[in-house]
């Protein structure tokens, strides 16, 4: 058995939401999106009806026909696929995350640009806790040209990993130099295809607007690797859209719809509904990641993604794991704490870790915080078995009538691993104890932190041959990232 806590939280009904896409749709008739194409993107979106002058591209009656369209499709073979026996539960796993240009040093607990070398002990650190998945490489060095800082990332993650980790690409002229790395350290341009590892989307900035950029990225994307095309969207609610939930769920509901009718116009691929990813904070002005009111923005349009595509609400949750504190501090640990337990009641079962003031700064110290976190989540998920020898009946009838004694039986010995959660980093020592010897949390994390970082070695497998050839490729796309200026 397992403890049950998924929430059944909702926010809009069927009515509200079709009041909300009807507003929408009026947006999507009445706005044209602003797009720095080429002439072959030109060429598809009037293929698919829509309406091109110069760099605004509208959206005729016949072309939100269509996405609408699509959208009840995918709907009706949601709805039709046939029941299947229930999934095993999910087990909760972390990833690590972010792009920071800084790290929390883990020493000194202040902040300074990561470089190059961070990254590579970052990436060493990482493996030796036993982390495998990154959703992105936690640090962009600032020690090289900035054109190519993307590239930089990715062949040192190459050069510092036991296998390749995804990255970005932030620059077409950068985009070659990953395939070639990629399929050195994979061993084929046939495996790179097959799973490209790095991320070259198409980056939409709200509202409305697509840049050259961003759009020769994707397509160049396309062309080598025959993979469809990604659209991004992170609009921030108060600043690229309205502030209030109803309102910014409106224009991002017409902007996705928009972005859907790009991407079926190109690969025949709809585009789910996103939500705003940001909060402008109105007293500091500045865009945050977490918070209650963020939270009802992303759950709605989570909710108009389900009444889209699917018709009902889809069983799992939405939740983060975020901070805006910039340093490992009591407001960090609050925050992710509220996080995990905000995400678990959700259904969310991945957390990202490490990360700080959103994705800006990266810490060893506040990953094994969210480690700690993770364990105690894990440790209430987890399967409480009524067997006959969890149930203890004989020694119940032996122990109890001599008292309290169950730490000197057997059946505690055998068990208690399982049943108690025993934390790395939390202090539960009793008061007298605790005041002989005084802890916290994030100490212990730093001591953790410099002794795992002084004892972890380089994991890649690659040969002496392949990592020279990706030490050359960094070089190559720096020297045309200085040429170019």
């Amino acid at each position: 058995m397992r403890l049950t806590i998924e929430s059944k939280a909702t926010l809009l009904g069927d009515e509200q939401l079709k009041t909300v896409l009807e507003h929408a749709l009026t947006v999507l008739r009445q706005t044209p999106f602003r797009i720095q194409g080429t002439d072959e993107v030109f060429d598809l979106l009037r293929r698919f009806g829509c309406s091109v002058d110069g760099e605004r591209v509208r959206f005729p009656a016949a072309v939100v026909e269509r996405v609408l369209a699509r959208c009840e499709s995918d709907r009706r073979a949601w709805q039709a696929r046939p029941p299947t026996a229930a999934a095993a539960p999910a087990e909760l796993s972390v990833f690590t995350h972010g792009q920071a240009l800084h790290l929390c040093d883990p020493e000194t607990n202040s902040l300074r640009e990561a470089t190059s070398a961070d990254l590579a002990a970052w990436c060493w650190f990482v493996e030796a806790l036993g982390i495998r998945e990154r959703a992105h490489p936690t640090f962009i060095p600032t020690d090289g040209p900035i054109a190519a800082a993307d590239f930089r990332t990715f062949s040192t993650i190459l050069l510092n990993s036991s296998r390749p980790y995804r990255v970005s690409v932030y620059s077409a002229a950068m985009l070659p130099f990953f395939v070639e790395a990629c399929a050195v350290a994979k061993g084929s341009l046939e495996a790179v295809k097959a799973d490209p590892v790095f991320a070259a989307k198409c980056w939409v900035t709200s509202p409305f607007a697509l840049d050259r950029q961003n759009l020769d990225i994707a397509m160049e994307a396309r062309r080598l690797l025959g993979q469809p095309v990604e659209f991004g969207l992170m609009p921030v609610a108060a600043a690229s859209t309205p502030v209030t939930v109803a309102g910014a769920l409106v224009q991002n509901t017409a902007e996705s719809l928009a972005v859907s009718a790009l991407r079926l116009a190109i690969d025949d691929l709809p585009q789910p509904i996103v939500g705003s990813s940001a909060m402008m904070d109105m007293r500091h002005g500045f865009p945050r990641q977490l918070g209650p009111d963020l939270f009802l923005h992303h759950l709605a349009a989570r909710e108009m993604d389900d009444f889209l595509y699917r018709g009902s609400r889809s069983p799992d949750g939405w939740g983060w794991c975020g901070a805006g504190a910039a340093t490992v501090s009591a407001q960090s640990v609050l925050e992710k704490a509220l996080g995990f337990g905000m995400g678990m009641a959700m259904g969310v079962r991945s957390f990202g870790v490490g990360c700080l003031a959103f994705s800006d700064v990266g810490s060893p110290v506040q990953l094994l915080i969210d480690l700690e976190l993770a364990d105690y989540a894990r440790h209430l998920y987890r399967d409480v078995s009524i067997d006959v020898e969890h149930l203890g009946l004989d020694t119940i009838l032996e122990t109890a009538p001599r008292g309290g004694r169950y730490l000197e039986t057997p059946h505690t010995a055998a068990f208690f691993r399982e049943e108690c959660w025993l934390p790395g980093l939390c202090d539960f020592r009793s008061f007298v104890a605790w005041a002989n010897q005084p802890n916290d949390i994030i100490a212990r994390a730093r001591r953790r932190a410099l002794d795992v970082t002084g004892k972890a070695t380089n994991p890649c497998t690659l040969s002496d041959a392949c990592q020279q050839q990706i030490r050359q490729l960094q070089r190559d796309a720096e020297r045309l990232a200085l040429a170019a200026g």
